[in-house]
């Protein structure tokens, strides 16, 4: 197939025929119109839940987890894929302390049983979306997840220290992680718990 594609290529006229630019080395020239997401957000595969209030981590990280879990049970049809997480730290921690992502890959392991339930959310406000994954701060894991990803910025232990560690945290994973149905995924920290408000942002794409 060729496509062929003008040379700085410009037109703003309405109704006009749409013809791909391309640049001096002949690359194809592209531009978000919408905002990253939107897409997603509006074919309603977006979803968002949040703690409704401080939470302290678990450490290690632990079966018996507290903080921020997602868990996508088996069967869902889904693959949810991680999207961005921010983290308000609600006090400083004992000492320094590491947040991470820890994540239950056994797709054939007993379901999370949910302790402290949180009620996930359509992206696309007000649409009514249902979400086929599970969201709480504080769940039974099937077994001690695996560290699979640390998020930077962790707190520090004193304020006059927390200037260099702002007490916001923001983790654009954008797809970099992506749980399967029948595995969970949680944030944790590794040797001090951390008083956090947490949100997690996912997509929902068919399997």
């Amino acid at each position: 197939m060729l496509m062929q594609l003008n040379q700085n290529q410009t037109g703003k006229s309405v109704g006009q025929g749409i013809v791909a630019s391309a640049g001096e080395y002949g690359e194809l020239l592209v531009s978000e119109l919408q905002a990253r997401y939107y897409e997603w957000v509006y074919r309603g595969l977006v979803f968002t839940a949040a703690n409704t209030s401080a939470q302290a981590t678990s450490t290690g990280p632990n079966s018996t987890a507290t903080g921020l879990i997602l868990s996508n049970p088996a069967g869902s049809g889904v693959n949810a894929v991680i999207l961005d997480a921010s983290i308000a730290i609600a006090s400083l921690p004992a000492g320094a302390a590491t947040l991470v992502w820890a994540a239950n890959v056994n797709p054939i392991g007993a379901a999370t049983t949910h302790t402290i339930a949180l009620a996930p959310q359509s992206a696309l406000l007000g649409s009514g979306k249902k979400s086929a994954c599970f969201a709480d701060s504080s769940a039974t894991l099937p077994a001690a997840p695996t560290i699979v990803r640390p998020i930077g910025g962790g707190p520090a232990a004193t304020v006059a220290s927390s200037t260099a560690f702002p007490p916001f945290i923001r983790d654009e994973v954008a797809g970099g992680l992506i749980v399967t149905p029948g595995c969970a995924i949680s944030i944790q920290s590794i040797t001090t718990a951390v008083s956090i408000m947490a949100s997690i942002l996912w997509a929902e794409i068919p399997v």
